[in-house]
């Protein structure tokens, strides 16, 4: 039995929002980032930093009282990858 593209994407968009919701913010960012390089456009983690932020969207004194901090490196995560897949050998 095989996994299509399309269920297991589906399958980490639920995992995803389960850790948004009950898991701590750095297993959020280990998941998205995994799942960043798992998949080849990765767009959902610009929308997941964007559900993080409107859920716990505080400025936070770790984070340098910055509001959007999750959206705002959710799109540098992505624009990275991006750049970083073109480069490397492996996703040619």
């Amino acid at each position: 039995m095989t996994v299509d593209n399309k269920t297991f994407r589906i399958i980490a968009g639920v995992a995803m929002s389960g850790c948004i919701v009950w898991g701590y913010w750095w297993l959020t960012w280990v998941l998205a980032i995994s799942l960043l390089f798992i998949f080849y456009d990765y767009y959902e983690i610009i929308l997941w930093g964007i559900i993080y932020d409107a859920i716990y969207g505080l400025p936070l004194s770790q984070f340098y009282n910055m509001p959007y901090i999750f959206s705002i490196s959710s799109i540098v995560l992505f624009t990275l990858a991006f750049f970083l897949r073109r480069n490397l050998i492996a996703y040619k």
